[in-house]
């Protein structure tokens, strides 16, 4: 049987996403201060509690989720983007691996029709096949065209731009594997995008 590691019903990734349109993006796309006293400063502002640095940093949210704050050299550095894992699973052998894709696409609809409710149908939606998929917020924000194709990955994705320039572009994606060297698996997240770095420090890295 697949083993869900993570799973936020649909209702509270939309508490979460509540909570995540009314920060001052613009703020926290500038950056993290350094020093450990003014980071908990500055999370407390977000109604966040730092966690841990790790490609930038994690940080506790108000309704108890975890979000990544996406940073190419952490304190100090322009942050990129924020994400929540909504839900992950992983198979537990290969001879589950085609039970993924079915149950990952489920969950995925659930979410989908939560956030749509609460932001409106989003300006693109689709899978990594379509011929008109989006281009990224930013340049590496998700694999290029042919290596999407290749990975079947963004395997779905619904995107939410405004015409605010400074307004964060908000996605909704599953990422999922259901063949491959080991078990299969997918993962769908909620992210905020914001400006890309102009002077990136290696690369903040994927979470899947």
């Amino acid at each position: 049987m697949a083993s869900v590691i993570t799973d936020h019903p649909p209702q509270q990734l939309a508490a979460e996403l509540a909570e995540l349109l009314r920060v001052d993006w613009r703020t926290v796309w500038t950056g993290m201060p350094e020093g450990e006293d003014r980071l908990a400063e500055w999370c407390a502002g977000f109604g966040w509690k730092p966690l841990w640095l790790q490609s930038g940093l994690w940080v506790r949210t108000p309704g108890g989720g975890r979000l990544h704050l996406a940073s190419s050299g952490g304190p100090g550095r322009p942050v990129t983007r924020a994400s929540c894992i909504a839900w992950r699973v992983r198979a537990d052998s290969t001879s589950e691996d085609e039970g993924v894709v079915p149950l990952a696409l489920d969950r995925y609809a659930a979410h989908l029709a939560q956030l749509t409710s609460a932001l409106g149908a989003p300006g693109w939606e689709g899978a990594w096949d379509s011929p008109d998929f989006p281009e990224p917020p930013a340049p590496g924000r998700w694999p290029d065209a042919e290596e999407r194709l290749e990975r079947q990955a963004p395997y779905r994705l619904a995107q939410w731009r405004y015409s605010n320039p400074l307004a964060p572009v908000i996605v909704l994606d599953l990422y999922c594997r259901a063949a491959g060297p080991g078990p299969g698996g997918g993962a769908i997240a909620l992210t905020f995008h914001g400006p890309a770095d102009p002077d990136p420090i290696g690369s903040p890295g994927w979470l899947l």
